[in-house]
C-alpha cells in the first residue's frame, strides 16, 4: 500500500469516526438563546454548587404558591446561569401556574460566581412534597408530615 493510499484510507477513516461520533457528542451539548446569542453548554446537575442556598431560597420564595395551588408533585426546571446572575429559566410540571411561579422564583435565586468560566445550563426537579405522604415516599425522613419543597438533580 503506498503512502498516500494509507493517507486517504486514514483520512476516510477518520470522517467516518467523525460522522458516527459526531451527533453522540452533540447530544450532551444543549443550545440556548440568551439575550441575542446562542449558548451552547452541557447541562450540568449541581446547581446547589453554584447557589449554595438554593433550596432555602426557593422554600421561601414559593411557600405562597404551596398555601394558594395546594397541589404537589415535581417540576423540572433548566435555567442559565452566566457570572452568577440568573438569564432563561424554563419550568414544567403539577400545572402552568406552578410552573410560572417557580420560573419566577427561579430568576430571583441570588447565586455564587460559578467555577467555571462562561455560561453553564442547570437541570434540577423542585419537588413539592405532599404532607401527607409516608417518609418512605419522599425519601427524606425530615419531611414527613411537613408541606414544602426538595431540589434533585
Amino acid at each position: 500500500m503506498s503512502a498516500s493510499t494509507s493517507t486517504r484510507t486514514l483520512l476516510a477513516a477518520m470522517a467516518a469516526l467523525t460522522l458516527a461520533a459526531g451527533p453522540a457528542f452533540a447530544q450532551d451539548m444543549e443550545r440556548v438563546e440568551i439575550r441575542g446569542r446562542v449558548v451552547e453548554a452541557t447541562p450540568r446537575y449541581d446547581v446547589k454548587a453554584s447557589c449554595a442556598r438554593v433550596e432555602e431560597q426557593l422554600q421561601s420564595l414559593l411557600a405562597r404558591t404551596w398555601e394558594e395551588e395546594g397541589r404537589y408533585g415535581e417540576v423540572k426546571v433548566q435555567m442559565l446561569l452566566e457570572n452568577g446572575r440568573v438569564g432563561v429559566v424554563q419550568a414544567k410540571g403539577i400545572s402552568n401556574a406552578v410552573s410560572r411561579k417557580v420560573g419566577k422564583a427561579v430568576h430571583r435565586l441570588d447565586c455564587n460566581q460559578q467555577a467555571a468560566a462562561g455560561p453553564q445550563i442547570y437541570r434540577f426537579s423542585v419537588d413539592f412534597i405532599n404532607p401527607d405522604a409516608p417518609a418512605r415516599d419522599t425519601g427524606d425522613t425530615r419531611t414527613a408530615g411537613a408541606r414544602g419543597i426538595r431540589i434533585s438533580g
